[in-house]
């Protein structure tokens, strides 16, 4: 087993090299990951939830860390898994709020083992019907969209292609495989920062009131 050691000491001097640089971009990360944990938290004191929300409040801790587990797949220069977390994570966030209104869904991803397909939860959320109720409940809401459709199907077609093994996203062939890489490692930064940011775009537009005493908690977040 020496090539496991050998990676294990890979990885750790990649690690050495990400935490040496003064990389700003991670304290954005850090503040924004507990943002939409604390979310979580703020949605689970709501004294009116149903069973099926109470538990989906839970999915909160899980988005958080797969974001944070990302982030230290980047720092050890495995890109392509820090690219797979991340998908889970925007999977799963968009997944709490298609969720969120649909009891019998949940139940069935729970208790069936339904899946969720992510071009179903978007188009669902993207129907009109489903802005109408949003501005019911949001009286700021003044989009036609929860967020872009279009950049969120993007960067899911992105990491989608990490899991399916596309050859453009092969790490091993290459040269300096499992090698810190400064342009990679900040690709990878940019792109864990704007799922965060899809994430909370949609949940400050789906609950907003949660989101409001969320600022209060964590004023950064309004930065």
């Amino acid at each position: 087993m020496q090539f496991l050691k050998e990676l294990d000491d890979k990885f750790r001097d990649n690690l050495k090299i990400f935490m040496a640089d003064d990389i700003i971009s991670l304290k954005e990360i850090d503040q924004k990951a507990r943002s939409i944990n604390e979310l979580g938290h703020v949605l689970s004191e709501i004294t009116s939830l149903s069973l099926s929300q109470k538990e989906i409040t839970l999915v909160y801790d899980e988005v958080f860390a797969d974001i944070i587990l990302s982030t230290y797949f980047t720092a050890c220069a495995l890109d392509k898994p820090a690219q797979a977390v991340l998908r889970r994570a925007l999977e799963l966030g968009v997944a709490i709020v298609y969720l969120w209104d649909l009891p019998h869904a949940y139940w069935g991803w729970k208790s069936h083992d339904s899946d969720l397909k992510f071009d179903n939860m978007i188009e669902h959320l993207s129907k009109p019907s489903y802005q109408t109720f949003i501005k019911t409940i949001n009286p700021k809401y003044k989009s036609e969209q929860l967020f872009d459709y279009t950049e969120v199907n993007r960067v899911y077609r992105f990491l989608s292609n990490t899991i399916h093994g596309k050859i453009s996203t092969h790490e091993a062939i290459l040269s300096d495989r499992f090698s810190f890489n400064p342009a990679d490692c900040q690709n990878n930064i940019v792109l864990i920062i704007h799922v965060q940011d899809i994430l909370l775009e949609l949940f400050k537009n789906r609950f907003p009131n949660s989101f409001e005493i969320l600022m209060t908690r964590m004023p950064h977040i309004n930065k």
